[in-house]
């Protein structure tokens, strides 16, 4: 039994120091950039999370939820990134759980997989 503390303690000091970011990128084709720039704002909207910062030159989108996971000292913190190529539109989005060191129970997956859903359905609404 002893010798499954050291592993067990040191996996956990590992977890500790390193930030979890998730993320997810997608691409659409036959779209503009004011299609999926304004879709992306309705699907941070549908999500229930708050735009607190927005550059639509870079393609800038910075969104905060208004709910705290597990107790945690600071919500969610979401942040897209739209570009725009020759034949189509790319959307980064990336989500950040503040002060918190590992994406306990995958919450930070879910809330890039909902913003992902939410925009492809409002894609598919124009």
């Amino acid at each position: 039994m002893k010798k499954l503390w050291m592993p067990l303690l040191f996996v956990a000091c590992i977890s500790c120091a390193i930030q979890t970011v998730n993320t997810e990128t997608n691409n659409w084709r036959n779209r503009t950039f004011d299609d999926v720039w304004d879709a992306s704002i309705d699907a941070v909207n549908d999500i229930e999370f708050t735009i607190d910062s927005i550059d639509r030159e870079t393609g800038f989108i910075g969104a905060e939820s208004g709910r705290y996971i597990l107790g945690g000292d600071a919500p969610p913190r979401l942040s897209i990134m739209i570009r725009e190529f020759d034949d189509s539109v790319s959307v980064d989005c990336k989500v950040l759980q503040k002060e918190q060191f590992v994406d306990i129970f995958g919450i930070g997956k879910k809330i890039v997989r909902e913003f992902m859903i939410a925009l492809n359905q409002n894609l598919s609404g124009n």
